[in-house]
């Protein structure tokens, strides 16, 4: 079976998968995102998200949260997440839009951890390896290669962050669940996953947020441009987007 034709498969099945109990911890609009939650730069190391944040411009941050690089396997615009690419254009007009103004933009690419075999790397790695093992580097580097392709190609409009482990948007009561490897969980994990999500990862989805982690608006999310045994559903665009931050910049105080 070909590349795309396999990942095809495999995303359908991820598509129709029941996910489980809901997330005991799912962010929403006046939430504050936990000062200990990190993500990866594109070293590998640790960087805390809210320090991301307090280092943007002004005091509203755009958050992308989205399925990040294919590891190799060739899918358009370099990611393995089609519906994530397909909303990449929000963020590169956002961008556009707003640069010089007191708005930040955070990009998050969350690892493939429950197909990493269906795009050519070992099935698991992400779940179950060791972060000192031969191979969670080599997926580690792949997968941020990868991405880095996806920006470097103009893709993504921004320098990405890294989700390696999936613990943004992790399923805790999902019927694939990280092995010994993975490491301790901490109660945040999953928490940027909505209470209802259906589907095994989640993704895309734009998070308006301050300085501080509050969450300043409800989180856009549930576009899906490409069903996989689902239904085609766009939930919304740019211009919703826009439009809700457009009105945070006309009521929340900046510098």
């Amino acid at each position: 079976m070909h590349t795309l034709q396999r990942l095809a498969a495999s995303l359908s099945l991820l598509a129709c998968g029941i996910c489980g109990a809901q997330n005991p911890m799912s962010l929403a609009e006046g939430s504050v995102i936990p000062a200990d939650v990190f993500v990866s730069n594109a070293q590998g190391s640790q960087v805390s998200l809210r320090s991301l944040l307090e280092a943007q411009p002004g005091n509203i941050n755009v958050v992308f949260i989205f399925g990040g690089g294919d590891m190799g396997s060739n899918m358009p615009g370099r990611l393995w997440c089609q519906d994530s690419f397909e909303d990449t254009h929000i963020l590169r007009t956002l961008v556009g839009k707003y640069q010089g103004k007191p708005v930040g933009f955070v990009a998050i690419a969350s690892a493939p951890v429950y197909h990493t075999g269906a795009l050519g790397a070992k099935n698991r790695v992400f779940l179950d390896a060791a972060e000192d093992s031969e191979d969670f580097r080599q997926a580690r580097a792949s997968f941020i290669a990868s991405t880095q392709a996806a920006r470097d190609a103009g893709i993504l409009p921004i320098q990405p962050h890294f989700d390696l482990r999936l613990r943004l948007m992790l399923n805790p009561g999902g019927r694939i669940q990280p092995g010994a490897g993975y490491g301790e969980r901490k109660p945040w994990f999953g928490a940027f996953r909505a209470a209802d999500e259906k589907q095994f990862y989640g993704v895309p989805s734009y998070w308006l947020v301050a300085d501080d982690g509050t969450v300043l608006a409800p989180v856009f999310r549930g576009n899906v441009y490409h069903p996989h045994g689902t239904e085609l559903r766009i939930n919304y665009t740019f211009a919703d987007v826009d439009a809700q931050l457009a009105r945070l910049l006309s009521t929340v105080p900046t510098p």
